[in-house]
C-alpha cells in the first residue's frame, strides 16, 4: 500500500467514512451514469473526480503531494 492510498483511508475514517460507504457510492454514481463507466476501470476515476461522497473527497495526489505527502511519513 503506498503513502497516499493511506492517506486517503485515513481521510475516509477522518471524515466517518467506511468501506462499505466507498463502494456504494461508487455503485450509486455508476448507477447514475446510466452504465456509462459501470464494470469499467475508469469508473473509480470518474467517481473521485465528479461526485466523490456527495462532493467531498481527499485531496488529489499533486495536491496531496505538494502538502502531507511532502513531509515523507
Amino acid at each position: 500500500m503506498t503513502r497516499y492510498e493511506k492517506y486517503q483511508l485515513q481521510w475516509m475514517i477522518d471524515h466517518d467514512y467506511s468501506l462499505d460507504d466507498l463502494i456504494k457510492s461508487i455503485f450509486e454514481y455508476g448507477v447514475d451514469c446510466q452504465g456509462d463507466y459501470a464494470m469499467e476501470p475508469e469508473l473509480f476515476g470518474q467517481w473521485e473526480k465528479d461526485s466523490g461522497f456527495g462532493g467531498e473527497i481527499w485531496a488529489c495526489y499533486a495536491e496531496w503531494l505538494e502538502n502531507e505527502g511532502r513531509k515523507g511519513n
